[in-house]
């Protein structure tokens, strides 16, 4: 398959999570700094109460007021660090699990699109069709290289199947990866496809060709009203055919 592409908007949570956690010591540094001074003045001016010097409790008692005011601010900034920690930590737990979700359903809709494929394959029994699906669900679960692909939102959940039904020689129909698809016209384009095998147009498989260093670079899919790409595809370009691969120029054009 293709390499996953990266996600559009990463996420800089483990720098900014650093960050705060920097941000948040020192601040907790200067309140500890700062209540030593006020405590400090505080006890500069019991002492010159006791001492009865009015000029000196009026100069530490000001110093004393900054020294709090200080105490205050530090305390406030902190408690407004650690919320904005908080949120950032429960934003960040909320794209995790949003992003799990929502790769867990692409992951169940290319097992539904293998799962209706393989079932509309009649040369299959029932075991032979549950084998197949069985070892369908163990690779989607299993295999790195297609959670990393499920793991991206902007990779084609075609492919995947593509990949999953060559694997297994099934004619895939990519229609189920809609939700709302019910392969109402599956009959009627298994007729048209029938109809196109007999007149040569395509080979007995959707892929081609079927050996050598392209092997199943081309897909042929099945026309349909629910999906928009119909004919012959190419999965290494993104690209639909003009014309069947095989009468392609040899320059690809």
């Amino acid at each position: 398959m293709k390499k996953p592409h990266s996600d559009s908007n990463p996420q800089p949570a483990a720098p900014a999570s650093a960050d705060a956690e920097q941000a948040a010591r020192l601040l907790g540094r200067l309140a500890e700094m700062a209540m030593e001074q006020a405590e400090a003045m505080h006890r500069a001016t019991m002492a010159a109460i006791e001492a009865d010097d009015a000029a000196k409790t009026k100069e530490f008692g000001l110093a004393f007021e900054r020294a709090g005011r200080g105490v205050s601010r530090m305390l406030a900034l902190k408690l407004h660090l650690a919320r904005k920690r908080q949120e950032m930590a429960e934003k960040a737990e909320t794209h995790a699990r949003d992003q799990a979700a929502a790769k867990e359903t692409r992951r169940n809709r290319v097992a539904r699109a293998v799962a209706c494929s393989v079932a509309a394959n009649r040369d299959l029994d029932v075991e032979s069709c549950e084998a197949q699906i069985a070892a369908m669900w163990k690779r989607l679960v299993d295999d790195p290289e297609i959670d990393a692909d499920l793991s991206c939102s902007g990779h084609a959940l075609e492919e995947i199947v593509f990949h999953l039904c060559r694997d297994m020689r099934i004619r895939p129909d990519v229609a189920w990866l809609n939700p709302d698809y019910t392969g109402s016209d599956w009959f009627g384009r298994l007729k048209k496809a029938a109809k196109d095998g007999k007149d040569g147009d395509k080979p007995p498989v959707p892929w081609w060709p079927e050996d050598g260093p392209d092997a199943a670079r081309y897909w042929h899919l099945d026309e349909s009203d629910k999906i928009p790409v119909q004919g012959w595809y190419d999965i290494q370009t993104g690209e639909r055919l003009r014309c069947a691969p095989w009468l392609l120029k040899p320059s690809g054009g």
